[in-house]
């Protein structure tokens, strides 16, 4: 993935990457470096760095947590992130609903330039529906 952008893959953003592959979901700076420290030790600097890294090249995309922490997730290849984003209040897992686009509002003043909407659901997931019952 890095090499069809240009550039270099450096052992940190290739380790970061494939756990982010291997990933059901988003995860967090604590999740991620938890993971990367339990074969060596990682530093938790050159984690903040990779990942602004990866979003900066749309290798990856933040979404934030109703508990206000980035969460990071793969951007599928040649895509920009534009997908909502469902929050179990629960469980505090976040799933990507790829069929749900936000769209750009048509009321946005001729003089502004919009980059990205973010779409955020809050509910309780299928699993935990299901505890409860």
């Amino acid at each position: 993935m890095i090499h069809e952008i240009g550039q270099r893959p450096t052992s940190s953003r290739v380790a970061v990457l494939n756990i982010l592959l291997e990933s059901e979901f988003p995860l967090t700076h604590h999740e991620l470096l938890h993971t990367l420290t339990q074969d060596a030790p990682f530093d938790r600097v050159t984690l903040y760095r990779v990942l602004d890294w990866l979003v900066e090249h749309n290798l990856v995309h933040p979404i934030m947590g109703e508990d206000r922490a980035r969460r990071f997730q793969l951007t599928l290849r040649n895509a920009k992130h534009q997908h909502a984003h469902f929050e179990c209040s629960s469980c505090g897992k976040i799933f990507c609903l790829d069929e749900v686009k936000p769209r750009i509002p048509n009321s946005v003043p001729s003089h502004f330039t919009v980059e990205s909407v973010e779409l955020n659901i809050k509910g309780q997931c299928d699993h935990c529906n299901s505890a409860k019952n």
